[in-house]
């Protein structure tokens, strides 16, 4: 079997300094891997480097997941006192072996295969979260899903959160950068479309955080057991089959009308925030324009749909 593929990206973005962190290491013989995502908080000058040095501490250390993030927290404590951060940790024996999870905090890890799509593993530490635990209106839930509960420099064994997930195809880590502004629904869009090329996955996770705004650093790790080549012959992407749909109807064109079959195409069209395909096209249905524009840089990994009613 070929050895785990892994695959970082982060982004500083508009905070004046970057803060996130992250390690990983392959086990060769087993097949295994350690990884860690750390992100830092506060105005200690040390930040950025008690948050690497959580993410390094925890992939090397032994024993559980557990004890890993528990080995952070002496680290960064000894070390680099009065700094902080939250993290989360994960370790797998081999590729037949369960996921062992850890954390402290609001980063995340989630797995995703083909019969069993993107699943979350860890539950945010914040007071967010446990006002939704208590039923309080969204609005309200997400005015403190920033204040963390818990964090290395804080924890103590109660404290950290413990969770097994089952062997998958794909593993991912996202900071608060990301998954606070991408909607679960597009990030299990984006991570199905790029499951095959873990590189262009991280980079399209960042890039949506980014088009949605996101104020933070972002962060996003992946580790794949089952990557496939690109070139001919590899899946399309969402976007690719629902112009496909729509390019069955007799091609594209401004102005143009459309059966009443395509009325789910376009909407779909119009809520993606990100695709995985360039292209300049405009639609016209029952008096919405929706149109593609590719990002600032003219690649082609990113391009944004857009709907208006006239």
């Amino acid at each position: 079997m070929s050895p785990p593929v892994i695959a970082t990206d982060t982004d500083q973005g508009p905070r004046p300094s970057q803060q996130d962190a992250y390690s990983h290491r392959l086990e060769p013989a087993s097949g295994g891997w350690r990884a860690a995502v750390a992100d830092g908080f506060g105005d200690h000058p040390d930040t950025r480097e008690a948050a690497q040095l959580a993410a390094d501490t925890a992939t090397a250390a032994s024993g559980e997941a557990v004890d890993a993030v528990l080995a952070a927290h002496r680290a960064i404590t000894l070390l680099h006192p009065g700094t902080d951060c939250v993290m989360a940790h994960a370790r797998q024996d081999s590729p037949d072996e369960p996921i062992d999870i850890a954390w402290v905090g609001d980063c995340r890890v989630w797995t995703w295969s083909p019969g069993e799509g993107l699943r979350q593993h860890t539950r945010d530490h914040t007071h967010g979260q446990e006002l939704r635990d208590l039923w309080a209106a969204d609005d309200l839930a997400r005015a403190g899903d920033h204040a963390v509960t818990t964090s290395v420099a804080t924890a103590a064994l109660d404290d950290v959160g413990t969770a097994t997930a089952p062997a998958a195809d794909l593993t991912l880590f996202t900071c608060d950068g990301i998954h606070d502004y991408v909607d679960e629904r597009l990030l299990a869009e984006l991570v199905t479309d790029h499951a095959h090329d873990p590189a262009t996955l991280v980079q399209a996770l960042v890039d949506a955080a980014r088009e949605a705004e996101s104020t933070d650093n972002a962060t996003a790790l992946v580790i794949s057991l089952a990557p496939e080549p690109i070139g001919p012959g590899s899946p399309q992407t969402r976007q690719e089959r629902l112009l496909e749909g729509l390019d069955s109807f007799g091609g594209l064109g401004f102005g143009e009308r459309f059966p009443e079959g395509t009325e789910h195409l376009l909407r779909a069209l119009s809520e993606d925030r990100a695709a995985g395909i360039a292209c300049d096209r405009f639609l016209l249905r029952d008096g919405t324009t929706y149109w593609c524009t590719k990002d600032s840089d003219h690649t082609d990994h990113h391009v944004s749909w857009h709907g208006v009613t006239w």
